[in-house]
């Protein structure tokens, strides 16, 4: 998040601007909070635009993750006639936790 304030000319009127990866908000000194998605993808910056698609792509690879590492597990039925392609199925599922860790250090 991108934080920011403004105060007006008197302290009543302060705001807290925050900026994200999906939306940006505005708190007001009153305690009152108003956010809104963001209106166009084009008019977002191009760190921002990358970010986003950072984080898709790792919650993309964490997911295939999981279940790529559920059918190499010992517990489930899926190939365990071949143990060898079982446990190289178990490393690619690892393989895409570690990528989809990646993906979401780079979208820092």
């Amino acid at each position: 998040w991108r934080q920011s304030s403004y105060a007006g000319d008197a302290i009543i009127t302060a705001v807290g601007l925050h900026e994200g990866l999906w939306m940006s908000c505005a708190a007001q000194s009153t305690g009152q909070v108003q956010c809104r998605l963001h209106d166009s993808l084009l008019s977002l910056e191009v760190h921002i635009q990358t970010s986003r698609a950072l984080m898709v792509i790792s919650l993309l690879l964490g997911f295939f993750g999981i279940i790529v590492s559920v059918v190499g597990m010992k517990c489930t039925k899926v190939g365990e006639e071949d143990p060898v392609t079982k446990n190289r199925i178990a490393v690619a599922g690892g393989v895409l936790f570690i990528l989809s860790g990646k993906a979401a250090l780079a979208s820092i």
